[in-house]
């Protein structure tokens, strides 16, 4: 997909990227993979998160891909902020647990927003294929359904946005030990928190079969024994079906 960067240190084999790229399992499964930071640039409206060229890779994929789920998987999770800088969000920290847009965020670009618009519009726009984002950074388990963007309306199929959980975060990794704040929903973004951010260990499994995506998530306190997960049951299941 893009020419990876070598070193001295780090080295690729010819072809592979360090920042972007796929996993595939057969035409079942296609997984998005994409670094939101490394490439991030400053230059306000025209600013991006990943690359031009990256932005219409990933639509394209979404577009055309043979694979009958298409998962988006980047570095910095759509439809939370804890009002930090990197995020697509311009939110801040505005105390008592809540976030505001009336802090200015230095540095932040409004460009960063509107390319996370333009992929959510395109996840949302597939057409019988569930538009399922799943990222980490937040340190917290977290489902939530985004029905408009900006001025964008994904009501026609809602983008789903999930938080996998940390395996092994503790003080003080949690945002809201941090910032004061857990990850919540930014302004300009309608959702519907199935599962507002939760702060605590986990992970989850996503089973995909043709027809549909099963999430399950589990919590799991440090310390337990590994034996403890024969046993560990999940805490919310969600099931995702197609719609075509």
């Amino acid at each position: 997909m893009c020419s990876p960067r070598r070193g001295p240190i780090q080295r690729v084999s010819p072809g592979v990227s360090e920042s972007f790229g796929t996993l595939r399992y057969g035409r079942l499964l296609e997984l998005l993979l994409y670094d939101c930071r490394r490439y991030m640039t400053l230059t306000g409206p025209r600013a991006t998160f990943v690359p031009p060229l990256v932005e219409e890779w990933l639509k394209g994929r979404m577009a055309i891909s043979d694979a009958t789920h298409v998962v988006n998987m980047p570095s910095v999770p759509p439809g939370w902020s804890a009002g930090k800088w990197g995020e697509w969000y311009v939110d801040m920290d505005g105390g008592n647990q809540r976030l505001t847009t009336k802090i200015p965020k230095p540095y932040w670009q409004s460009g960063w927003r509107l390319q996370h618009d333009r992929l959510l519009q395109a996840a949302s726009t597939m057409g019988g294929r569930i538009p399922l984002f799943i990222s980490g950074d937040l340190h917290s388990l977290g489902e939530t359904r985004m029905l408009r963007t900006s001025a964008i309306d994904l009501r026609g199929n809602p983008v789903i946005s999930v938080l996998p959980g940390p395996l092994g975060t503790g003080r003080p990794g949690w945002p809201s030990l941090v910032r004061g704040l857990r990850a919540l929903p930014p302004a300009g973004l309608e959702v519907e928190e199935a599962l507002p951010a939760l702060e605590d260990n986990g992970f989850t499994i996503a089973d995909f079969a043709p027809d549909r995506i099963t999430l399950r998530y589990f919590n799991w306190k440090l310390g337990r024994p590994e034996s403890a997960l024969d046993t560990l049951e999940p805490f919310r299941v969600t099931e995702l079906s197609r719609s075509g």
